[in-house]
């Protein structure tokens, strides 16, 4: 798990690549104990449920004939090492992949409980949440930028010749000066107008045409259809995590869990899919993320389960 965790932070790392190849090396028992974590992985649904089984069994080498023993021979513990690392080495390419992609298409990117202030090159600045990716394109009479995972709070310096536009996986939003909020929440985009005007655009037909917000509207863009739902939040309560707090008004139980994943180093599942659509709201102090968590969790009584410092496990038993 330890290693797991090492990839995860640094997948580019040689160091660290390096390291946990050592260790994979240097006993089958380690071998079997990476292929034991994986699957676990993969039984709460983060990874592939199909691995092959070669790091954790037995591998049977018959007796070589004559023939074969005067060419080359393989041993028992190379054959299997050598299994283990292409497995590991795939399993890596799927864990870390993506993770990679955000790395280098990002220009500015936090880790978890990180946070980031930035200047564009326009003036404007731009604050990031946790576990967030923003790729920038302000030159020239372009001020585009890309939110490529997480979510980020913009307070945009006024240019009428040039239209300050912000791209989500699901919609884009055009502003000439003013302060908002976007997130991807893995599922839709949400966008939050503190003050100014916006005009949000949809990346789907079906979700209809341009929409002009106004301070304190609220508008989820869902991946799967391109629905939109608009809403009203008190302006004052968006970006709260800014201040370590978090502000939430009839959100799924499932998002509010990954916004606070967002501040955990940690792992936090919830196996029972129904959990995720109970409706939430509330304000929580981010400073102690597992206290937020028991917090937030409550009310429903569920329980949380500390399996390891790397992992807990939301249930309703």
């Amino acid at each position: 798990m330890d290693w797991l965790m090492r990839l995860n932070e640094a997948p580019t790392d040689a160091g660290v690549i390096a390291g946990w190849e050592d260790w994979l090396q240097a006993s089958d028992a380690h071998a079997s104990a990476w292929a034991k974590i994986c699957r676990t992985w993969a039984a709460l649904g983060d990874m592939p449920s199909a691995l092959p089984e070669t790091v954790s069994q037995p591998i049977e080498i018959r007796a070589a004939s004559p023939a074969q023993a005067s060419g080359w021979r393989v041993s028992r513990r190379g054959l299997g090492l050598a299994a283990a690392t292409l497995m590991s080495a795939g399993l890596v390419a799927i864990l870390f992949g993506p993770a990679l992609q955000l790395r280098l298409a990002a220009d500015y990117r936090t880790g978890a409980g990180e946070t980031a202030m930035v200047t564009l090159a326009d003036g404007s600045s731009v604050t990031l949440a946790p576990e967030t990716a923003l790729a920038e394109d302000v030159s020239g009479d372009r001020r585009h930028v890309r939110l490529l995972s997480g979510e980020a709070f913009f307070e945009v310096e006024r240019d009428t010749s040039r239209p300050f536009v912000v791209e989500a996986a699901d919609a884009s939003v055009r502003v000439l000066g003013t302060a908002f909020s976007v997130r991807d929440s893995g599922h839709g985009t949400r966008v939050e107008l503190a003050h100014g005007a916006i005009v949000l655009t949809p990346d789907t037909a079906q979700a209809g045409g341009e929409l002009t917000l106004v301070p304190g509207d609220v508008v989820t863009v869902e991946r799967a259809d391109g629905k939109m739902e608009r809403s009203q939040i008190d302006p004052g309560d968006i970006a709260l995590w800014r201040q370590g707090r978090l502000a939430v008004t009839d959100q799924p139980l499932g998002d509010v869990v990954a916004l606070i994943q967002r501040q955990h180093p940690g792992w936090i599942v919830m196996p029972e899919e129904r959990l995720a659509a109970l409706r939430v709201t509330g304000l929580y102090d981010l400073s102690d993320p597992d206290k937020a968590l028991m917090a937030l969790t409550a009310p429903f009584g569920l329980t949380v389960r500390q399996v390891s410092p790397y992992l807990q496990i939301i249930s309703s038993r």
